[in-house]
């Protein structure tokens, strides 16, 4: 089956690619492994859609703009420049809007190949149900988190390492809290002893109607592209759970009587491969802060959190400000019919917190599937298509 574009991955990225794509007028397939669209928000139990300063959809900007605004008709939370909703909720309104923008779905579709030809993708194979179905298309994204289409493809991957990478962890949620205060939790969590030592910040947040509290704790190090790894992770932050919620039920007030109510049925990857782009973001261009020449998403500046050590890594940045995500991280060098959203775009391991927020993998995906729709043109004719679709992609 032949499409114009076909978008591997139906994370914020892949949803963002797919509505971009679908929006010039082109055929487009969404491909994902799980059971629908959504991602970490919907498979990994975070519902959370941090770093949304302003809920108008106008700010926003682009596809995240409009899916803020849908959020809103539903049930969400809004606290601290964060949307809490459910999975449900999410998936649901996302697979809503991909079927209104005319973007075909196939789901329990896991990508196993590529078939490629002198500098171009031409086919991509998927195991579904046991079955084998292969797609051609004239340009693909790569929207996988994990850059798996890339690396099938052949393309070069940024040297990295686990110690320079981010904690992995299984989020869970507790019921029965009562007079819940982040910051205070937040100033008091330093001062107590918790059970594990690499994790000294309390990060939780009310989900859903806020009866149940989000709970960001569990935290391990390791490669998550090495299948026996991950596996080892996934078994030691479950076993870190019942742990927690016992010390949490004797030391944090309002926790005295909280219950267990779910774990989250696959592990939460920050970041694990970078592809090796035509413009690679260094932390150095995040403490500059200098204009992007060829601006595509909005990032922020700071980087450095949620060290394998604890929360702050001994290269850790501050810095007030967002910073203009380049066309060419989305490019990948020697693949010319391909690009790149979300997390595993073309940045330094070290930097990668600056653009793995949803909302920005939902931007960067968006401008990924506009170029891949437009056959990957020059930045101008690019630019004029995301003005047309209301993409907010230079700082003020």
């Amino acid at each position: 089956m032949k499409y114009d574009v076909i978008i591997a991955g139906g994370g914020p990225a892949g949803f963002g690619a797919a509505m971009g794509a679908a929006r010039t007028g082109k055929k487009v397939l969404l491909l994902d492994k799980n059971a629908g669209p959504g991602g970490v928000s919907v498979y990994c139990g975070c519902p959370v859609f941090s770093g949304i300063r302003d809920f108008e959809p106008e700010h926003i900007g682009g596809v995240a703009g409009e899916f803020a605004a849908a959020m809103q008709e539903r049930a969400f939370i809004v606290q601290n420049a964060t949307l809490n909703s459910s999975e449900f909720e999410i998936g649901l309104c996302m697979t809503r809007m991909l079927h209104r923008a005319g973007v075909d779905l196939l789901f329990y579709a896991t990508l196993t190949g590529a078939e490629t030809g002198p500098g171009k993708i031409r086919s991509v194979t998927v195991s579904c149900c046991g079955n084998t179905l292969k797609f051609e298309a004239d340009s693909f994204v790569d929207a996988t988190g994990d850059a798996v289409l890339s690396r099938l493809a052949g393309v070069e991957i940024l040297p990295t390492s686990p110690d320079e990478s981010m904690t992995k962890t299984v989020l869970f949620r507790v019921s029965g809290v009562h007079d819940f205060d982040k910051m205070k939790l937040i100033e008091l969590f330093p001062k107590l002893d918790f059970p594990y030592p690499f994790q000294n910040r309390f990060m939780g947040t009310p989900v859903g109607d806020g009866s149940e509290i989000l709970l960001n704790l569990t935290a391990v190090k390791g490669d998550a592209l090495d299948p026996f790894d991950l596996t080892r992770m996934d078994i030691e932050l479950r076993e870190q759970i019942p742990v927690i919620i016992e010390w949490m039920r004797a030391k944090l007030p309002g926790f005295e009587n909280c219950r267990l109510t779910a774990a989250a049925p696959v592990i939460g990857i920050r970041g694990s491969c970078n592809i090796r782009g035509r413009k690679v973001i260094t932390t150095a261009d995040l403490d500059i802060g200098n204009e992007t020449a060829e601006p595509v998403a909005i990032g922020k500046r700071s980087y450095g959190e949620h060290y394998v050590n604890c929360f702050d890594s001994p290269w850790r940045k501050s810095t007030i400000g967002s910073y203009d995500i380049p066309y060419g991280a989305l490019l990948p060098e020697h693949v010319d019919n391909l690009s790149v959203g979300g997390r595993c775009i073309s940045i330094e391991t070290r930097a990668v917190s600056a653009v793995r927020l949803m909302p920005v993998c939902m931007a960067t995906g968006q401008a990924a599937g506009i170029a891949a729709a437009l056959g990957f043109p020059p930045y101008e004719i690019l630019k004029q298509e995301m003005i047309r679709q209301k993409c907010r992609f230079r700082q003020k």
